[in-house]
């Protein structure tokens, strides 16, 4: 539990952080805060106009005071028409610099988001996150730029006419300020309970949208298994607990919002008790024209004050939504660049692991003291069971994590001091699931590289043995694929994938179970592209399937995060060890001619 003194330390730095996204734009700013100041003295000018002409009409002539009468309307008018006109200003204003304020948060939570490692997304869900750079951004955005906005406004507001009061009437203006003590001592409770409470609710709007995310994701598989009724269910619940901690929120502001309004009438009472009192004894200081300006003017007065109540609200949304926002901002980055971060420009590479050990959080060592030579220009292939340690490797290799110790060296350089753009640069990677975006083939293959033109893209798809399909495609390359390629098999998403890597050309290549999930015809079209990508280039192959491996130049068998065996796929067949029985059971026939030393 955080103390109150802690709480109140992130409540600031929470709202100072805010303040400065605002503070970039102080053109923008300033002219918001110039045309609210402009429209709030023509406002508080037109009680005092109308005190004129009362008081005009009072003591002179009746054809004095029918002139005196138009003219005050007529500048009545015109205080009217100034004041819209500033606030017209206003609004269009406020309204770029809400925009600008709102892109650049968005902006810095996405950038964070691209460079925090993928330790940071296993720990979270993507609607979750979806929701804080989305709707939370939102809230504080409102939070800032109505809340500094609507609150400055106020408070010059209040400011003007608290001095046009006193200047009228001080015994009056003294009577009109009694409930704002109240309104402060009421404001504080509400705004120090709601925060948490919009905390809540928050949270539990995050934790529905990643299960309407999931849902959507997994559609075909809730179709096949039938899981409709347990994913309303899961719906259901979630939402009534969005609703109940909803409710919740607006059950303390439907106390708090009348109770204030309660209070600035009885103020109203008091003004109209006291003041006609004074006026009925011929007090020479209050006239009924100042009477109906001092009304108006204190109608004016509690309208800020009440808006300054209804802002707690906003404010209190916005500051747990603010939280939420800079808890990922101020997320540290696991796999950070050097200071002084080179490029390589090599293509000729290896990577050595040298007595590496790597674990996840809160789990066992996945491998320890680990030792590999991954020799540049040939095919280096990890194969074992599940959890054997295979991806692991594979994902230090690419500095996906960082070892937790030993060293890994990348074209003969400390890996951590290459810069991750160069490092990124000169690798390649095909997954067992391969991800492609929604859009055209075209624009899923020139990721690897822009320039591509069409000749390159088609020798690319032809090494990939994908040229064939995609031309028999309606649009061909310009055939839009979906999201996540949908429209394409499989095997179809697996060649696009190696294509891609194919048009990068990068020097290290890593494959990843590329052909798992695929038949065997389409495995032996994955697997001629698979060649095609590894000639003249660095390749880890991670296989199940050991017919991926067979043509490996190195293969390490691996058990717990340690090797067990390593050799040419003929070697580790003479051996009659763990891979000649892994071999031996995925061909499901008598194993190849063993060759004895």
């Amino acid at each position: 539990m955080k103390s109150s003194s802690e709480k109140r330390t992130i409540k600031k730095r929470t709202i100072l952080r805010v303040s400065k996204y605002l503070f970039r734009y102080r053109t923008l700013f300033g002219l918001t805060l110039g045309f609210a100041i402009l429209m709030t003295l023509l406002e508080i000018s037109v009680p005092l106009a109308i005190q004129r002409i009362f008081d005009q009409m009072e003591i002179s002539g009746s054809i004095e005071s029918f002139e005196s009468l138009w003219v005050g309307i007529l500048i009545i008018g015109l205080l009217y028409l100034g004041s819209e006109v500033c606030n017209c200003l206003r609004i269009r204003v406020n309204n770029q610099l809400e925009q600008k304020v709102l892109l650049d948060m968005r902006s810095d939570l996405h950038t964070k988001l691209l460079k925090l490692s993928v330790t940071f997304y296993d720990q979270r869900k993507s609607g979750e996150l979806a929701s804080r750079v989305v709707e939370d951004v939102a809230n504080v955005e409102r939070a800032l730029l109505d809340g500094t906005e609507q609150g400055m406004s106020s408070i010059l507001k209040i400011a003007g006419i608290s001095i046009a009061l006193f200047y009228m009437q001080p015994t009056l203006a003294f009577c009109v300020f009694l409930p704002v003590p109240i309104l402060l001592v009421v404001g504080i409770f509400y705004a120090k309970r709601s925060r948490t409470v919009w905390k809540k609710v928050r949270e539990s709007a995050s934790e529905l949208n990643s299960l309407i995310i999931e849902d959507i994701q997994a559609n075909r598989l809730i179709q096949s298994f039938g899981l409709q009724d347990k994913e309303k269910a899961r719906f259901a619940s979630m939402a009534e607990d969005l609703k109940d901690k909803n409710l919740r929120a607006m059950y303390r502001w439907a106390f708090y919002s009348p109770a204030t309004t309660l209070v600035t009438k009885l103020g109203f009472l008091s003004i109209i008790g006291i003041g006609g009192f004074m006026v009925f004894n011929g007090d020479q200081t209050l006239s009924i024209g100042t009477l109906i300006a001092f009304f108006l003017l204190a109608n004016m007065l509690y309208q800020p004050i009440a808006q300054l109540h209804g802002l707690n609200h906003l404010l209190a949304a916005g500051r747990a939504s603010g939280e939420r926002v800079f808890e990922i901002l101020d997320t540290p980055i696991d796999v950070a660049e050097a200071k002084e971060a080179k490029d390589i420009k090599r293509r000729d590479l290896s990577i050595r692991f040298e007595n590496v050990s790597f674990q996840y959080p809160e789990r066992a060592a996945v491998i320890s003291n680990f030792n590999l030579l991954i020799e540049k220009n040939k095919v280096t292939a990890l194969v074992g069971h599940t959890g054997a340690g295979k991806t692991t490797i594979a994902n230090l290799a690419m500095r996906t994590y960082d070892a937790s110790t030993g060293q890994i060296t990348f074209a003969d350089e400390k890996i951590q001091n290459i810069s991750l753009k160069s490092l990124h640069n000169h690798i390649g990677f095909v997954a067992q699931d391969p991800f492609l975006f929604d859009g055209t083939i075209r624009e899923n293959l020139i990721l690897g590289k822009v320039t591509a033109n069409e000749s390159e893209i088609n020798a690319a798809l032809d090494k990939a043995s994908a040229l064939e399909f995609v031309n028999g495609l309606p649009q061909g390359l310009d055939t839009r694929i979906g999201e996540k390629g949908i429209r394409l098999s499989q095997g179809e998403k697996q060649r696009i994938t190696i294509a891609r890597v194919l048009l990068k050309n990068p020097p290290f290549v890593v494959l990843d179970e590329a052909t798992a999930s695929v038949d065997t015809i389409t495995e032996k079209k994955i697997q001629k592209a698979l060649e095609n990508l590894a000639s003249e280039r660095t390749v880890l192959i991670i296989a199940h399937r050991l017919s991926t491996v067979k043509k490996a130049d190195y293969i390490a068998v691996l058990d717990k995060g340690v090797i067990i065996e390593s050799g040419t796929h003929k070697k580790l067949l003479n051996e009659g060890g763990t891979y000649a029985k892994l071999w031996q059971i995925q061909s499901d026939r008598i194993p190849e001619t063993i060759e004895h030393s």
